[in-house]
């Protein structure tokens, strides 16, 4: 019963997906204004590139996830 239960629904995986595909698609279409942006000096560039990363890993990782579990290719650890 518990398999069932940590099953993502299928909306939660197609907002995953959406979220996933407009940040690609934003970052994308605006690569050369925030790759100025991200190699100016300075420490606010260098933390907002790091939570750019940490977000896109986070979204993308949580689509593919929701992804496997609807099809049945969950992993136990």
């Amino acid at each position: 019963m518990s398999g069932a239960s940590s099953k993502p629904g299928f909306l939660r995986t197609v907002i995953f997906l959406a979220l996933a595909t407009i940040a690609y698609l934003g970052i994308y279409f605006n690569i050369d204004q925030l790759n100025q942006y991200f190699i100016s000096k300075g420490i606010i560039p260098a933390f907002c590139l790091l939570g750019t990363v940490i977000g896109i890993a986070f979204l993308y990782g949580t689509a593919i996830s929701n992804v496997l579990s609807l099809l049945g290719l969950e992993s136990d650890h």
